[in-house]
């Protein structure tokens, strides 16, 4: 068990995790690349669930390949995607009933490609992502339409993009490619510039004024080229009120999937390695406190953390007899994004 903490009133064993701008903990990076899909299916029984790789699939008989086309726009980016059949014509209880079965699957991002009357369920997987964070410890990203969210969490898409076969996608149905390279990305890797194959353009075009104030107001978007490569603008999620815990820095995906990265493995490995196994003493911590610095050592050889240092990492006593408290203190590494030049003629 994990999630996060505020007083060292938990009940349960487990690793709880806060994250602060430049304070978070951890423990070996995992692998990312996996996407939950929600999506109405036209064969298969409501509640199934179906796992996609690009060589093979649990897809039911009679699949459709508009059943199939949104899992394939998130392979472009993932490794793996579960797609959970949510019916024919799905309901606000419908998805009520799909986030209680998905509870305990294993993903890194979920998408709901619906938007518009008749889809109002943002909101409600919204808050279950939240909670999934802040309270389960599972470190996930929800990708949406149209959605302000104004959460690390929520990844808000409001462009569609055009095929080069003709097909436009609506903004909804591109959040399975967000999704998907969202999932697909390491933690050293930044989804700005990235771009979308096989789209020729976006829906619609912006200004560069209409562009700048979408990326302020937290919106995953698009731009064509005169090539007629699509391209992400800026990898951020919709996360637009700084706070003095959340910073602006928390509004970079990249630096989620630092951050979320760390949570998960952190529990991961925790749970499997040093519950009850280790006596809270100064040798048990002595031994739980060089795991972790290896492993911030290995986010910063892998360009994910930098300026880290082992002193950078104290385990203590906690209030209870069984418990620790690890003080971390890290630097996410941003990617080169933004370049200011000053061109002086004579």
């Amino acid at each position: 068990m994990a999630g996060t903490w505020n007083n060292q009133n938990k009940i349960l064993p487990g690793a709880y995790i806060n994250f602060l701008t430049n304070a978070p903990l951890s423990i070996t990076p995992g692998e990312r690349g996996t996407v939950l899909l929600l999506q109405e299916m036209s064969t298969g029984e409501t509640g199934d669930l179906y796992t996609v790789t690009a060589i093979e699939n649990t897809y039911p008989d009679g699949v459709t390949a508009e059943d199939t086309y949104l899992a394939a726009e998130a392979l472009k980016g993932a490794r793996t995607v579960k797609v959970y059949n949510l019916g024919t014509a799905h309901s606000g209880e419908t998805v009520e009933a799909a986030l209680a079965a998905i509870k305990t699957v294993e993903f890194d991002v979920l998408a709901y490609p619906y938007d518009g009357t008749g889809f109002e369920a943002k909101a409600v997987i919204a808050a279950w992502i939240k909670a999934m964070t802040d309270t389960e410890g599972k470190g996930i990203q929800g990708v949406f339409a149209n959605y302000r969210g104004d959460y690390e969490g929520i990844i808000n898409v409001t462009q569609g993009v055009k095929l080069s076969d003709g097909t436009v996608l609506t903004p909804a149905e591109t959040t399975a490619w967000v999704a998907g390279i969202t999932a697909g990305a390491n933690v050293n890797q930044s989804n700005t510039g990235k771009k979308y194959q096989g789209a020729i353009d976006v829906v619609p075009r912006k200004t560069k004024a209409e562009m700048e104030a979408a990326i302020t107001a937290g919106e995953f978007i698009f731009k064509a080229d005169s090539a007629q490569n699509v391209t992400a603008v800026y990898d951020i999620n919709s996360l637009t009120t700084a706070t003095e815990s959340k910073g602006k820095p928390f509004a970079k995906n990249r630096v989620i999937r630092t951050l979320y990265g760390i949570n998960n493995d952190i529990t991961e490995i925790f749970e499997s390695n040093f519950v009850g196994r280790l006596d809270n003493n100064e040798d048990g911590r002595a031994q739980l406190r060089a795991t972790v610095v290896e492993y911030f050592n290995e986010l910063q050889r892998l360009g994910a953390i930098k300026d880290f240092t082992a002193e950078d990492v104290a385990i203590t006593q906690g209030t209870d007899s069984d418990a620790v408290v690890i003080e971390s203190y890290i630097k996410p590494v941003d990617s080169i994004e933004k370049m200011y030049i000053t061109v002086k003629l004579s």
